[in-house]
């Protein structure tokens, strides 16, 4: 795992968490933008007419050159990486991918619309219950158990080597067949370990302690399935490739949402904890570029102010 500590994290590298990396690299503050894998919003907009200065540009044409000029300050790093678990309000903030943690000050959340329903029933409230989207992180948990890996990339593929060598019982499951996958799961299968291909997992199963028990997978693809198509299978743990339900695990650090599931802001931008601002789409509002790059420079000046405070305390 790296290890990284800054003065400000922002979580998005959308629109909105860029135009906060620019404002917090003019003040030359130490400054990481986190990437996320879920592509921004502006990244799929194809044309753009209504950004002040360009009458017609690309949505990644625009979003490249809100990354050069956030980039362009040397305090400011853009790494990749979804957040898996925060812990705030105590001090440093403390947030971890599936590959570093970050301890920062103070942060900025602009993830965009993100992730707003989970895809397996019951995801979100077994999480840290046999549910993990970190299998570096919790893997060690489980050795010479049955955890199943649930995904389409490469990382799905070079986690499980690394767990089979750590003694767990790897299986994994992809939507996609063996063929589609990169070409590394050959040396998944040489050794042995069971890919369950064009299959999708449909629902954890807790048992009566609200621990993950099994899951039920369906073929991948299908909407109405019989009974017989539907398999269950007995696990430990379900490591989760594919997406990180950020809003859900926003909520689980103590970060209030309202009913729509967006992040409840005040009129700088704060969470209902001090040391965490939130912008753009994440907020809810009206999804404009324009709007979201304001509410990122809002949000970053004030977390600048918050900055201040805490070296006058």
């Amino acid at each position: 795992m790296e290890e990284y500590k800054c003065e400000v994290l922002i979580i998005g590298a959308g629109p909105a968490g860029l135009t906060a990396g620019i404002y917090c690299g003019r003040s030359n503050r130490d400054t990481i933008i986190l990437n996320g894998k879920e592509p921004s919003a502006l990244l799929k907009t194809k044309e753009i007419s209504n950004w002040p200065g360009e009458s017609n540009i690309s949505g990644k044409d625009l979003l490249e050159k809100f990354r050069k000029h956030a980039e362009s300050y040397e305090t400011v790093r853009v790494i990749d990486g979804d957040v898996i678990s925060l812990m705030l309000g105590m001090g440093t903030n403390m947030v971890s991918t599936r590959n570093a943690n970050i301890a920062s000050d103070v942060i900025i959340i602009a993830t965009g619309m993100g992730q707003r329903k989970e895809i397996i029933k019951n995801e979100s409230k077994m999480i840290g219950f046999g549910v993990s989207y970190c299998a570096l992180c919790d893997g060690p948990l489980y050795h010479g158990k049955d955890i199943y890996l649930y995904g389409e990339d490469e990382e799905v593929i070079e986690d499980a080597l690394v767990l089979d060598q750590m003694g767990c019982k790897v299986h994994i499951i992809t939507n996609k067949s063996v063929n589609e996958l990169p070409e590394k799961i050959n040396e998944v299968i040489e050794k042995g370990i069971e890919v369950l291909e064009n299959m999708e997992v449909v629902e954890a199963i807790p048992n009566a302690e609200g621990i993950i028990e099994k899951i039920k997978v369906k073929p991948a693809g299908k909407k109405q399935v019989n009974e017989e198509e539907l398999k269950e299978y007995e696990l430990s743990c379900l490591f989760i490739f594919s997406h990180v339900p950020s809003n859900s695990i926003f909520k689980k650090a103590g970060i209030k949402l309202d009913e729509n599931g967006n992040i409840k802001v005040d009129d700088n931008q704060q969470t209902n904890i001090p040391s965490v601002y939130a912008a753009g789409d994440v907020t809810g509002g009206l999804f404009q570029v324009v709007f979201a790059a304001a509410e990122g420079a809002k949000a970053a000046i004030n977390a600048l102010k918050y900055l201040i405070s805490l070296k006058k305390e």
